[in-house]
């Protein structure tokens, strides 16, 4: 009997055995013949299960992929000599119950591999296939066989080709071709990977390879040969997700997921641009996007994203590029230059014009020329990386709008960069978005700053600087949003506040020509500012500088960068009262520095003190207590008082001040009352130090009174007639001070062994000289002094008028008993031994010997007979007759005739008459302004 009739006896359980003997030898041959020739009892779906249970996963497809087939097509053939191939002596022994025995142990696989159970309408050959492909990777991890066994049939169905293109082709690609030494994934993980972890997994090699230090000329490549032919079986992978066994909890989860695998893809690029811009840019400028697909040709002309889809996906991606700039957050060169690489491809995207070369000039910069205000109702949260990929999202749809406005928060980043504040294009955004003035006016300042503190320009740099900064203030537009005053990123300052701080700058690096050219001489139809702003911040910084100077000497520190300033500018404004404030006030704070001068608790003097002072001559009085001889220097402190009152330091800056030409009228009002308070000041110092002569001189010379009173007018205003009520009020304090200080000179009693300007040629009797000289300046007081304090000035009078009766006693006590002693000896006899020593003539004006002192009242009624005299007696003599100390001679030695006794007792009388009229002048001149009398010399006028 022939193998073949054999063969026909066998029973389907033997045939059934001796096929899965023939798959375990992977004895394709046999199987043909056996599966041709008993094809009743071995079905096509029959077959398929041995051969995925038993066929070994290591046998190569090309040995069987002609007889699935055959089996997948029919008919069957069973080969040229079927009977050569068929071995069937070891089942054909078998019993019946045996090869029941042996089939309940044999366990067929599903043809239907658990991970695609939901696909129903799937036909047995296309799951046996992928299957296959599964049981082949999983048992022996081989999946280039894969190819082999799925490629021949993918014209069997699309399902099968589009799985083929979008799961074993990228794992192949991944595992193989792009990246062998990299993780290794199973086909059947690969399989189960959906959405983000999905592209994770696809990109991750290429984001270890960066990290590695790899370029980025791989990003395009995989996005085109992984990502996009995984993307493609998108929505099969979702369909198999929903199975029978859990169709209600995956149906809830889908509805959770993107709206697709692009959408996943955009957001992992918007993403990682974040941390990898090159990788992102290079990706994006190489891959044209969705219809951009190397499916290995497999395809053959099928597209799997039909039109509607493929416009909307194009749109997406170039909103996905135009958002990766919103997040660029870096701000060194190579950042910009990659985002304009980016924005370039944008436009090549969007065939819109490329933007301009990063390095132009601030006139090529481009401008806002939107007709739609898109950044009007705009605010930060459209540029939240959940917002930037939104349809509705205005500042990223990809329109000729919300390129403009990227491209400007790109060159306004670039532009910062070169101010050298470098500020990555992500806060360039923001700050236009949050309309935040003080974040803007915060910028402004670090740009100045820097450029200020950086490597010293010239005027050309510092002009370009001004272009730029006033470019980020409006971006190249006049038309703005209602609430701005420019459109630009600075555009919440007014323009005036620019200027300013650009002024400011340009001062400080001692630019002065160029500010003055630009600011104070602008050229024509140019205002930057007007005169007055340019006039307060020069003097603003000239004074910064000045506060801060620690020492006041003008060619030194602070002092001398305001000296600078004020000196490059005050010759434009030659009429300013501010800028002749300020050279006052340098001229005296320059003038101080040559002293020593600590003000309370120990702390050196500083220019500021003097600004910070609300009575700034109160200085100088701690000035002549603290410099011993100081007060000597009388001009030298007139000047410094001088100045200081004319510069008023607290009130230069004032704003309620008219800054207009000073009144030379008030002006040297001011500088009286300065000079007689100064003087009153170093008369103070000179008494403290003993030295009363310099006080008598002061006073004497120095505190004469200086103008007519007038009996029309109140007190306060009878010395001057002031324009203002502050120069009423210096008038009436320098009379206040001129004579308390004449007064205080009067009381001053100097210590006679101590005082060693006195020389025995001058006077014998130096008491009487002093006590001469302080009713000299008690008559002084009286000119100077308001009638409220004259009782004052009489009760001092009054005691140095009982001190003088008593010396004049005594010294013609003394005369008398000089005379009663040459009386009393015969002519020729004189014992010299017995004679009293010869007294010096006194100085002319004193009392006489034989009268007794004039009182208080007689003074005062001969003050009242005064009045036709003129009003100032002492003041008409002291300039008719020479100085005490050279009109004084001294006294002869008196002879005993009665015509020289006589003589004598004229001259004395004289003498006494002298002070009589001394006194009764300033009673005069005090009494006279009390009872309402008018001066002679007004009376004569």
């Amino acid at each position: 009997m022939s193998v073949l009739q054999r063969l026909q006896k066998l029973s389907e359980l033997q045939c059934l055995l001796l096929a899965v003997q023939y798959a375990t030898e992977s004895n394709i041959d046999s199987l043909r013949a056996l599966t041709a020739l008993r094809e009743s009892e071995l079905p096509f779906g029959l077959v398929l299960n041995v051969l995925l249970t038993f066929l070994p996963e290591g046998a190569e497809p090309t040995a069987y992929v002609e007889y699935l087939n055959e089996l997948a097509t029919g008919p069957r053939h069973p080969g040229d000599d079927p009977a050569a191939h068929l071995a069937i002596a070891a089942v054909e022994a078998l019993s019946k119950s045996q090869a029941k025995k042996r089939r309940r142990e044999i366990e067929l696989l599903p043809l239907v591999h658990p991970q695609y159970a939901a696909e129903l309408e799937l036909d047995p050959f296309s799951h046996f296939l992928i299957h296959r492909a599964h049981r082949i990777d999983s048992q022996t991890g081989l999946l280039d066989l894969v190819p082999q066994l799925i490629v021949p049939f993918l014209h069997h169905s699309e399902y099968l080709r589009t799985w083929f293109i979008s799961t074993a082709l990228p794992l192949l690609r991944l595992s193989y071709e792009y990246y062998p030494q990299g993780t290794a994934s199973s086909l059947d993980e690969f399989a189960s990977l959906r959405g983000k972890r999905a592209l994770d997994f696809n990109l991750s090699n290429l984001r270890a390879a960066r990290k590695a230090g790899a370029d980025t000329q791989n990003a395009a490549r995989d996005l085109r040969g992984i990502v996009s032919p995984w993307i493609c079986g998108a929505s099969d992978r979702k369909r198999r997700k929903i199975s029978s066994e859990n169709r209600r909890a995956s149906m809830a989860e889908m509805q959770t997921q993107e709206s697709n695998d692009w959408d996943c893809l955009f957001r992992w690029l918007l993403h990682t641009s974040k941390e990898d811009l090159p990788l992102v840019a290079a990706a994006i400028s190489e891959w044209d996007g969705p219809e951009d697909m190397d499916l290995g040709g497999f395809e053959e002309g099928r597209d799997y994203v039909d039109e509607d889809t493929q416009r909307r996906l194009e749109t997406k991606y170039a909103q996905t590029a135009l958002s990766c700039l919103y997040l660029v957050d870096a701000s060194d060169v190579g950042a910009l230059q990659t985002a304009h690489a980016l924005l370039t491809r944008i436009c090549d995207l969007l065939h819109y014009d490329p933007p301009p070369d990063l390095n132009i000039g601030v006139e090529s910069l481009p401008s806002y020329d939107l007709k739609i205000p898109i950044l009007q109702d705009a605010t930060s949260s459209l540029i939240q990386e959940e917002r930037l990929l939104a349809s509705d999202n205005d500042i990223t749809k990809p329109e000729q709008g919300a390129f403009r406005i990227i491209e400007l928060v790109l060159f306004s980043a670039c532009v910062l960069s070169s101010l050298q504040h470098p500020v990555s294009p992500r806060t360039v955004a923001n700050l236009s978005l949050r309309d935040d003035y003080a974040e803007q006016s915060a910028l402004l300042q670090k740009v100045l700053h820097a450029l200020s503190g950086g490597p010293k320009k010239d005027s050309g740099q510092w002009r370009t600087i001004r272009s730029k900064l006033l470019w980020l203030w409006n971006w190249g537009t006049d038309a703005h949003d209602n609430d701005r005053h420019g459109q630009g990123i600075l555009g919440m300052l007014e323009k005036t506040t620019i200027e300013t701080e650009i002024l400011k700058s340009l001062i400080e690096g001692s630019h002065f020509p160029l500010a003055a050219q630009i600011y104070v001489n602008p050229a024509f139809g140019e205002h930057p500012l007007l005169q007055s702003e340019v006039e307060k911040v020069v003097l603003s910084a000239a004074l910064h500088h000045y506060d801060n100077a620690s020492n006041g000497n003008r060619n030194r520190g602070g002092m001398k960068r305001c000296a600078e300033i004020v000196a490059a500018f005050a010759p434009h404004f030659s009429k300013s009262s501010r800028f002749q404030q300020t050279q006052a006030l340098l001229s005296a704070t320059h003038a101080m520095s040559f002293y020593s001068l600590i003000l309370q608790h120990g702390v050196p003097f500083q220019p500021v003190s003097i600004r910070v002072s609300s009575d700034p001559l109160s200085l100088i009085q701690k000035l002549l207590l603290q410099n011993l001889g100081s007060y000597t220097k009388l001009d030298d402190m007139i000047s410094i008082g001088q100045n200081l009152v004319v510069s008023m330091p607290s009130t230069i800056m004032d704003d309620a001040k008219d800054a207009g030409p000073f009144d030379a009228t008030t002006v040297e009002k001011k500088k009286a009352a300065a000079e007689r308070r100064v003087i009153g000041m170093a008369i103070d110092a000179a008494l403290e130090e003993g030295d009363f002569e310099t006080a008598y001189s002061y006073v004497v010379n120095r505190l004469t009174p200086t103008a007519t009173p007038s009996p029309a007018v109140s007190t306060s205003s009878q010395r001057f007639s002031f324009d203002s009520d502050t120069s009423a009020k210096q008038a009436d304090d320098a009379e206040d001070v001129a004579w308390r200080a004449a007064l205080r000179a009067g009381r001053y009693k100097p210590s006679l062994s101590s005082s060693g300007t006195w020389s025995h040629a001058t006077s014998a009797r130096p008491d009487l000289r002093h006590l001469e000289q302080r009713m000299e300046l008690l008559s002084q007081a009286l000119l100077l002094a308001p009638p409220a304090h004259l009782e004052e000035v009489l009760n001092v009078w009054q005691q140095c008028e009982a001190e003088m009766t008593e010396l004049l006693a005594q010294e013609t006590e003394a005369e008398e008993r000089f005379n009663d002693a040459a009386d009393r000896k015969l002519p020729g006899a004189f014992d010299m031994g017995t004679i009293p020593t010869v007294q010096p003539r006194r100085e002319v004006g004193r009392g006489a010997v034989e009268e007794s002192p004039m009182g208080l009242f007689d003074v005062a009624r001969g003050a009242a007979a005064a009045f036709s005299k003129s009003a100032f007696p002492l003041r008409s003599n002291t300039q008719t007759s020479p100085r005490p100390e050279s009109r004084d001679a001294k006294r002869v030695s008196m002879d005993l005739s009665d015509s020289d006794s006589m003589h004598g007792h004229e001259e004395r009388v004289r003498r006494r008459d002298m002070l009589a009229n001394t006194a009764s002048g300033a009673l005069q001149s005090g009494l006279g302004w009390v009872l309402g009398a008018k001066p002679v010399n007004d009376q004569g006028r």
